[in-house]
């Protein structure tokens, strides 16, 4: 894939054989329930919602009468997200049922700088995406099963069976001897056929906290999921800075200071929209989705400086580029088809140096 330019950066002289695998380690941060207009909505450069005059009705077909909003707490209300509500917020590519359909006009709050000071200053240093969807149209556990099996296997609720039958990419991994762990609500990740059946699985999944042990013991495995970060999530209705604090000091702070930096890939992202309102119809590849933007911010040496990225992304394209990296071959239609971000990158660059967020 040819690079993009940014015209954020100087140019730099090229340097020979730079490309993806001048990543050694890659982390994948996965919060909870937030769209990116939520979050991200008033991003100067991104397709947010200003300048739009979006209003939506409060009730179907009424007159639009309810705008995006600032929120005035940050601690926002945990809305309904399931497939049904998802459906109905969507109305056919519409984006205009999420005020009656979540009965309440909170769906349209969004926070800004001045909330999530730290979220927007990795956003000024590295990529921040504003075409990353989730893998599909509803609540948690698909979109956590796209994000390392490539499919959900016909799921469309938190409803997980013991077992699942379809391989996750830990099975990819192991066969190419890479390390991998899982960090945090690791009980769907679990629930793999292939991880109940093969010896030495269930020691690669941990609780949260024992991330920041293991980075400072200087372990990291080769492609790390940390699920929630210790401290806080982000699920409504918990504080957003709780969490957002938890990500910038746990996770990117620490990475950034550890000898791993050099060769390092961090994508910190969000599982589902939690029922907040998203203004850009999600493009629908298949039965399950895409479902809405969420925010995703790329960190690494590597990534483009202050980059707005506009290609289209989902949890399926984190997946391609594991893949990618460490010459998979793909577990579905979808990751194979997924673009696989190296956009977000000019490896064509030295690395450069971290400063904390």
């Amino acid at each position: 894939m040819p690079a993009v330019p940014n015209p954020a950066s100087p140019s730099v002289p090229r340097r020979p054989g730079a490309d993806v695998s001048s990543i050694a380690k890659i982390v994948v941060v996965l919060q909870e329930n937030h769209t990116f207009d939520n979050y991200f909505g008033t991003y100067p450069g991104a397709d947010g919602t200003l300048g739009k005059g979006i209003v939506l009705p409060a009730t179907p077909g009424a007159p639009s009468t309810v705008a995006p909003y600032h929120s005035p707490t940050l601690t926002p209300p945990d809305h309904t997200h399931n497939w049904a509500a998802a459906h109905a917020d969507f109305d056919g590519g519409k984006m205009d049922g999420f005020v009656y359909s979540e009965g309440s006009p909170t769906t349209m709050s969004y926070f800004d700088r001045s909330d999530l000071a730290r979220y927007w200053a990795i956003a000024d240093q590295f990529v921040l995406c504003d075409r990353y969807f989730t893998a599909a149209m509803t609540e948690s556990a698909p979109n956590h099963l796209f994000l390392v099996a490539g499919t959900c296997g016909g799921l469309e609720d938190d409803n997980v069976p013991v077992s699942l039958p379809f391989p996750p990419v830990f099975a990819r991994l192991d066969a190419r001897g890479v390390s991998w762990n899982v960090y945090g609500f690791t009980k769907w990740y679990e629930s793999f056929e292939y991880v109940q059946k093969t010896p030495g699985a269930a020691s690669r999944f941990h609780p949260a906290t024992a991330f920041a042990k293991d980075l400072a013991a200087g372990t990291l495995a080769d492609v790390t999921w940390i699920i929630g970060a210790a401290g806080g999530s982000e699920h409504p209705p918990a504080n957003v800075q709780t969490g957002e604090s938890a990500v910038a000091d746990g996770i990117v702070n620490a990475l950034g200071r550890s000898p791993f930096w050099s060769s390092l890939a961090l994508f910190v992202t969000w599982d589902d929209y939690g029922g907040f309102y998203d203004h850009v119809p999600p493009p629908q590849v298949d039965a399950f989705g895409r479902g809405f933007r969420v925010p995703c911010l790329v960190v690494s040496p590597f990534a483009r400086a202050g980059f707005v990225d506009h290609a289209v992304n989902d949890h399926t394209s984190i997946l391609k580029f594991i893949e990618v990296r460490f010459g998979l071959t793909p577990l579905s239609t979808r990751d194979a088809a997924a673009n696989d971000f190296r956009e977000a990158f000019d490896f064509a660059a030295p690395p450069r140096p971290f400063v904390p967020v």
